[in-house]
Formats: structure tokens, C-alpha cells, sequence
């Protein structure tokens, strides 16, 4: 009877141990301050970490937010290759970091540096909390806490800091609807999500990892890491991002595959339904197009010898007909920068709001030796296009 009593309890253990790189509830209680539970005045805290998947064992602590300070009062670790974690939490405001790696939805391959995420949740006492920890929810994290420490409430923080992101990445994306908080997005449709939601969701978290991806072979040790925090301090700062990671942002949404992207996250979120980015990527692709058919004329003719700009027109300006296909844009401007340095450092000409498709100045005020000029649309929802650019000779 004792060998049958063990033979069972192997085969119990065994059974368990088998399931360790499954998924499991985000409703489970497990975890937790020392295996405490639901005693006391806890209740527990549940959800996933996405930057692409976290991997299994990797780190989150929740810090209780008072004021200035912070102080970690739980730490659990991820369960399984799926990013899910669960563990039991005072009430109160709570920011939950992720500190692993994980699954890079476009190489399909699992990230080499740890990265950490960030979300921050005010706990409600009674009610079980399930959240998603992503990279939308780093980007603002910072933010709606500087707003609550100024006296807002949590509810109006978070919409304001996330409303913050999206005006800062609309220089991308332009303006793409979402209906709920970041902290309830995740990368596939999960019960309880909105399918939209999540399509921004992993289309930003595909976007900030092809971008990284490509950056990395120019400049080795750029991160994902270096990329967050580049721009969670223009989200804090209120400040457009820089014009070199907006480059690399904009280059890196030409080269998503939808379909490839959907079939790596289907391959390790075994049963779920990935979020349909590639409505996203059509969404986002058509305003990064820059100003076409960019040509350049000096007209000799004029008295005040003039250097002529023509864009977005079939006509080239050293043809006449280009005339007739000058107009004045709606819906979007353009902003033009004339240089004598190819790097646009200190443009002779700056402007922007201009919404003609046609520019002309005099050479007087370009000087003389080659000049670079180059233009792009700035769309009313915020989307910049990529830049137009040519060089002429002055004279």
C-alpha cells in the first residue's frame, strides 16, 4: 500500500511538473508576498507582460507609489513563455515592472538584453485587478505619475498621459482611435479586449522592434532599452521626437510583414487570436509617402533671379505647364528647410505650415556654392511624412 501511495504521488508531481511551459489563469492566486494568498487586506493582482511575450522566470515587482517615493511590497516572476503573472497586492497606487526578455515578434527569435516595462494600476480593494504591462504603458507611466503627485486622479492621469503618447507618436502613426486605457491592451484578443486596441498595441511593440532590430547594425549597442527611454522622456518632456529616431520609426513601418508577424505570435500564443496589425500598417503606410516628383529650376528670367521648388505635380518647374498645377493643399501642410549643410543642421530657410506645392525664393538670400533642399507633408492628425530631398547649386 506505501509503494502505491508514492507511485501516485510521483505520478501527481511529474503531472505537475509537466505543465510548466504551459499557460495558465491570469485568474490564479499563486505567487504573492511569501505564499500569503488572500489573507490581510490583498487581493490579487493578474495580467501579462508584452513587448512581444516576456519569457518564463522574468522579474515583476509591484512598488507601492506615495508621493516622490516608491517601495517594492511584492515580487512575483512570469509563468511560462507567455508573459502571464499573478500574485497578491495591497490596494493603493501600484506600479508593476517587468524586468526579462522576450519573444521579438518580427525575427521570431527571443531578445539577448533584458528589458523593462512598466504600468501603473490603482488597486482597487475588492476587485481582483488583470492588467497588461506593455510598452504603451511604460511610455505613460511616467507621466500620469508626475500628473498625480500634481493632483490629479489616477482616472484622469492616465487618459491624459496616454492622450500624450499618442500625440507624440502620431508624428508616426498619425491619429489612430483607440477606445480603451493602454494598461487594458494587449498584442492578441484576448476576453475582455477590443480587437482594435490591440492591433495598435502590437503594431507599436512590432514598429519599436524592427526599428531597434535595423538601428543595432549601424550602432551596436542601441537596445530596446535606449529606444524606450529616448522616448518615454519626450512623452515626460512634451518634446517631438528626435529627428533621427523618427527616421529609423518611419523606415522600420515599411518593412513590417503582417503576415509574418501573425504567424511568429501564433506559433508561441498557442490558441489565441493575434491582433490584426496589418490594418495598422495600411493605416499608417499612405502618409509616410513623401512629396513626389521633387524638382528644382533657376529662373534666369526673373529679375530677381529666383531659385523654383515643384512637388506633388506631373509637370517638372522647368516646364510651364507647371503653373497650372500649382495648388493649395487641405488636410495637410508642408514643411520645407533649404541648407548648406547636406545634414540640415542650420537651414537658411525653415518653414512650416507653407501648403503650396510650389516654393520660390531669390538667390540673394541662399548665398553661393551647392544649397540642399528638402520638404515633407505634415499632416493635421500629426503624421509626418519621410523627407523629399535634392541639391541645386547656387551661382
Amino acid at each position: 500500500m506505501k509503494n502505491t501511495t508514492k507511485l501516485a504521488l510521483f505520478i501527481l508531481i511529474a503531472l505537475l511538473l509537466s505543465c510548466g511551459g504551459e499557460s495558465f489563469s491570469v485568474s490564479s492566486n499563486d505567487g504573492g508576498i511569501s505564499g500569503t494568498g488572500n489573507g490581510g487586506s490583498k487581493s490579487s493582482l493578474t495580467g501579462s507582460a508584452y513587448k512581444g511575450p516576456f519569457i518564463q522566470d522574468s522579474e515583476v515587482d509591484v512598488l507601492k507609489i506615495e508621493g516622490d517615493t516608491s517601495s517594492v511590497v511584492a515580487s512575483s516572476q512570469v509563468r511560462a513563455n507567455l508573459g502571464d503573472f499573478s500574485l497578491e497586492v495591497e490596494p493603493g497606487l501600484l506600479s508593476v515592472a517587468t524586468t526579462g526578455r522576450y519573444y521579438d515578434e518580427t525575427e521570431a527569435t527571443y531578445s539577448n538584453d533584458d528589458v523593462t516595462l512598466k504600468a501603473l494600476v490603482n488597486k482597487d480593494p475588492e476587485q481582483q485587478a488583470n492588467i497588461f504591462v506593455n510598452a504603451l504603458t511604460l511610455l505613460s507611466h511616467d507621466y500620469a505619475v508626475e500628473l498625480i503627485n500634481l493632483g490629479s486622479s489616477y482616472e484622469q492621469a492616465t487618459l491624459e498621459a496616454d492622450s500624450r503618447v499618442k500625440n507624440v507618436l502620431a508624428a508616426v502613426t498619425g491619429d489612430i482611435p483607440t477606445s480603451q486605457p493602454f494598461i487594458n491592451m494587449s498584442i492578441s484578443n484576448r476576453a475582455g479586449t477590443t480587437p482594435e486596441d490591440n492591433a495598435y498595441a502590437l503594431y507599436i511593440s512590432s514598429l519599436f522592434s524592427e526599428a531597434v532590430n535595423e538601428r543595432r547594425i549601424e550602432e551596436p549597442h542601441y537596445t530596446m532599452n535606449t529606444l524606450l527611454s529616448t522616448l518615454r522622456a519626450d512623452v515626460l518632456n512634451n518634446d517631438a521626437i528626435d529627428e533621427i529616431t523618427l527616421l529609423s520609426l518611419q523606415e522600420a513601418n515599411g518593412r513590417l510583414d503582417a503576415a509574418s508577424i501573425q504567424q511568429n505570435l501564433e506559433a508561441v500564443l498557442i490558441g489565441e487570436t493575434i491582433a490584426d496589425i496589418g490594418s495598422v500598417i495600411e493605416a499608417v503606410s499612405p502618409g509616410l509617402i513623401s512629396p513626389s516628383n521633387l524638382s528644382t529650376f533657376t529662373d534666369t528670367t526673373n529679375p530677381s533671379f529666383s531659385q523654383r521648388f515643384c512637388f506633388d505635380m506631373e509637370a517638372v518647374c522647368s516646364n510651364p505647364e507647371h503653373k497650372a498645377e500649382i495648388i493649395t493643399v487641405s488636410g495637410f501642410s508642408y514643411e520645407l528647410q533649404i541648407d548648406d549643410n547636406a545634414d540640415f543642421s542650420s537651414p537658411i530657410v525653415d518653414l512650416a505650415g507653407w501648403q503650396r506645392n510650389y516654393y520660390d525664393i531669390e538667390h540673394a538670400s541662399l548665398g553661393s556654392g551647392t544649397r540642399y533642399f528638402r520638404v515633407r507633408k505634415s499632416y493635421d492628425d500629426g503624421q509626418l511624412s519621410l523627407w523629399a530631398q535634392t541639391n541645386f547649386v547656387v551661382p
